[in-house]
């Protein structure tokens, strides 16, 4: 009995290596660069407060739709990749 546990760990190891090897030959592409930037409000001392909150809003914005597009490419990226 203990043959044919041996060997069936053996066969488990060896299919998950090969499993392993197959996903480090994969090539994921590079983050786009979009991907790193971050966003700044551009409130400057001196602002008035009702400039400020629009050029808050509007920098939080382009974070926002950045995110969602980073996330978007990655989804598919991840949908498209072999399991």
């Amino acid at each position: 009995m203990s043959a044919c546990g041996q060997t069936d760990i053996a066969r488990i190891q060896a299919a998950g290596e090969a499993v392993g090897e197959a996903r480090a030959a994969q090539v994921l592409p590079d983050l786009p660069e979009d991907c790193r930037r971050l966003s700044y409000s551009g409130v400057r001392e001196g602002d008035r407060l009702d400039v400020a909150v629009l050029k808050a809003d509007a920098a939080l914005a382009r974070q926002n739709a950045r995110t969602t597009r980073c996330a978007d490419w990655y989804d598919h990226l991840q949908a498209s990749l072999p399991l």
